[in-house]
């Protein structure tokens, strides 16, 4: 059984139960901590400075905070429909994701669209949200939020690329979990920099 350590991991098995947790934290959480931070160009992008130093776009809303909250999670919702499309034919190719992720939120896809492709395999399918904004501040220099996040993957299936036929999944893999995302408003684009899911259920 330890010789799974050594196998390629595609992003629907990370999340299982406690059983799973043997199989390397790197694969189950997918925390930033495991990952590479060399994952091309665009993942170490920097956010380009604001135009007028203390200046953010005039939000639409008599409310900023809400009007805020509203594109931050307009743009997380952006970023999940961008990387479904990309894991649906493992590659970014023809998607907006660079656009909505940047930093450890794109080298994690990054990561997970060469397994795809290193196994033959693809994720069709979209997963369930139900994010909330946890934390907003607008002051700093770039704005930063906070995002909570209960994602439910029973949905995506995942399939032999060969074979068109669907691979079977553990029947103990956790389907439904708990995600912490942080986003950055860089210009008048709210992209997400970086995703930790917990391994536990929501």
């Amino acid at each position: 059984m330890k010789r799974r350590a050594h196998q390629t991991v595609h992003p629907a098995v990370r999340f299982r139960n406690e059983a799973a947790v043997a199989f390397g934290l790197c694969a189950v959480l997918a925390l930033s901590a495991c990952s590479s931070s060399d994952n091309g160009d665009e993942a170490k992008a920097s956010p380009p400075a604001t135009s007028t130093p203390g200046e953010t776009p005039a939000p639409s809303s008599a409310d900023p905070e809400a009007a805020a909250k509203t594109e931050v999670l307009t743009a997380y919702r952006h970023y999940w429909d961008e990387k479904a499309a990309a894991y649906a034919k493992a590659s970014m190719t023809g998607t907006d994701l660079k656009t909505y992720a940047k930093g450890n939120a794109l080298g994690l896809a990054q990561s997970d669209l060469q397994n795809l492709k290193t196994v033959g395999q693809v994720i069709k399918g979209k997963p369930r949200l139900d994010p909330e904004v946890t934390s907003l501040d607008l002051q700093k220099k770039v704005p930063l939020a906070k995002i909570t996040d209960c994602i439910d993957v029973s949905t995506w299936k995942v399939v032999n690329t060969k074979t068109g036929s669907e691979v079977a999944q553990p029947k103990q893999r956790r389907t439904k979990y708990i995600s912490n995302v942080t986003a950055e408003q860089w210009g008048k684009q709210w992209v997400i920099l970086e995703v930790k899911p917990e391994d536990r259920a929501c």
